[in-house]
C-alpha cells in the first residue's frame, strides 16, 4: 500500500486530502490551566480571610494569623512548583494531539477527522472527551493521543513504558472512550456500529511500528495513516457514516 507522507506532493490541492473540523491541544490546555489556576484562586479567598482577621475581624491573634499566612506561603510554593510540572504536562500532551492532527490532514478527501471532541453528559452518561474522531470508507476510528518520549513496548497485553506499568494504563482509556462512543452513536443511527479504538504514540519508539492488543490498533503518528487506510474487518455503509458526521458536526458547534 503507498504511503502517504507528511508533505502534500507537488500540484496536490487542499481538496485532495481530509475534511477536517476542530481544534487539536485545545482541552489539555484548557484544562491544565485551569488546574493551575484553581487552588490559586482558593488560596486568595483564605488570604483575604485572613487580611480581614488582621483588621480584628473576625478576632484572630496576630501570632495565629502570621502562622497561618506563613502556611499559606509554603503551600503557595508547592502548589507553583506541582502547578508548573502538571501544566507542562498537559502542554505536552496538547503538542502530541497538534503533531497528529497535522498527520490526518493528509488522509484521502474520502475521510473526515474531527479534533477535540466534548461530548456532554446526559442522563447516566457522563461526559467524554475524545482526541480525535476518523470517519472514512474503511471505517468509523476513536483515537487517543500519547506523547511519550520513551520505549514503549507490549507484554502480555499491556503497554509498558520504559518497561514500566503506567498510572493510568492507555489500553483501558481508549477502549473506555470507543464504547462511550459506541453507546452516543447508537442513539443517534439506532443501531449498533462499530467503532475501532486505536492508540497513537506521536513521540516515542515502538519496536513493531504498528500492532495490537486486547482490540486496540497501536502506532505510532508516522505509521498512523496506513493504519487507517488499511480496510476493517466490519466496514460501516456510507449513510451510517454520513449520519454519523453530521452528529459530529453539530456536537462541534454546540461547543463553540
Amino acid at each position: 500500500m503507498a504511503r502517504l507522507s507528511s508533505q502534500p506532493e507537488t500540484g496536490q490541492r487542499p481538496e485532495h486530502f481530509a475534511k477536517v473540523s476542530g481544534s487539536p491541544g485545545a482541552a489539555p490546555r484548557m484544562t491544565g490551566l485551569l488546574r493551575l489556576l484553581a487552588p490559586l484562586f482558593l488560596l486568595c479567598f483564605v488570604a483575604g480571610y485572613l487580611a480581614r482577621a488582621a483588621w480584628h475581624w473576625p478576632p484572630m491573634q496576630a501570632p495565629v494569623i502570621g502562622a497561618a499566612f506563613l502556611f499559606m506561603a509554603g503551600v503557595l510554593a508547592v502548589m507553583v512548583t506541582r502547578g508548573r510540572e502538571r501544566l507542562e504536562s498537559f502542554l505536552k500532551g496538547a503538542r502530541g494531539e497538534e503533531w497528529v492532527a497535522r498527520t490526518l490532514a493528509f488522509l484521502p478527501a474520502t475521510y473526515r477527522v474531527y479534533h477535540g471532541l466534548r461530548m456532554p453528559p446526559s442522563g447516566m452518561r457522563k461526559g467524554t472527551d475524545y482526541d480525535h474522531v476518523v470517519i472514512g470508507p474503511t471505517g468509523l476510528f476513536l483515537i487517543e493521543t500519547k506523547n511519550w518520549s520513551g520505549r514503549i513496548s507490549i507484554r502480555d497485553g499491556m503497554i509498558l513504558y520504559n518497561g514500566e506499568i503506567p498510572d493510568r494504563p492507555p489500553l483501558e482509556q481508549v477502549k473506555t472512550a470507543a464504547q462511550a462512543l459506541r453507546r452516543e452513536l447508537r442513539e443517534v443511527v439506532h443501531r449498533g456500529i462499530e467503532v475501532q479504538p486505536v492508540l497513537c504514540f506521536a513521540e516515542g519508539y515502538l519496536p513493531d511500528g504498528q500492532t495490537g492488543a486486547a482490540g486496540v490498533l497501536i502506532c505510532t503518528s508516522h505509521t498512523l495513516v496506513d493504519a487507517l487506510l488499511d480496510p476493517t474487518d466490519t466496514p460501516v455503509s456510507r449513510g451510517i457514516l454520513d449520519q454519523v458526521a453530521h452528529h459530529l458536526e453539530q456536537q462541534l458547534v454546540a461547543q463553540g
